[in-house]
């Protein structure tokens, strides 16, 4: 029988870290923006990091200006299934699962990272309060 895959979501922390995350985030946008939203930024050098979406199909963005050479994934409002796709595709490629957000109703937003990078988006992600996602096999 073949494993199954668990991930476990980004956990967001409280503490002065949670201040700047709230400040940092990107307004909730309507999914005909969010496109326009990441094509500016990253026509600024900045992409991003963590994305989650509201019950409202709405979604926001923590950017981050990545270091050189490294790659990102970036994937949000995706159904389980679509997710489980691109984790496949992206662990064939070594990549880290770096940022995930569930919603209740089971919506997934994902970001992947080259792995020589992970460290360092890692600490980005830490200064905002919010810690790696994961997987595991259950």
């Amino acid at each position: 029988m073949k494993p199954t895959t668990i991930w476990v979501p980004s956990k967001l922390l409280g503490g002065k870290a949670e201040r700047l995350r709230e400040l940092s985030l990107t307004r909730w946008m309507s999914r005909d923006l969010t496109q326009a939203a990441v094509d500016f930024s990253r026509n600024l050098g900045l992409l991003p990091v963590y994305c989650e979406c509201s019950p409202e199909q709405r979604t926001r963005y923590l950017f981050w200006r990545l270091p050189e050479g490294a790659q990102i994934e970036v994937r949000s409002g995706r159904t389980k299934e679509a997710f489980a796709e691109f984790d496949r595709v992206n662990r064939e490629k070594q990549w880290r699962l770096l940022s995930l957000h569930i919603h209740e109703s089971d919506i997934y937003s994902a970001v992947w990272i080259s792995p020589d990078h992970f460290a360092t988006a890692k600490a980005f992600l830490a200064a905002h309060g919010i810690q790696p996602a994961g997987r595991r096999s259950g």
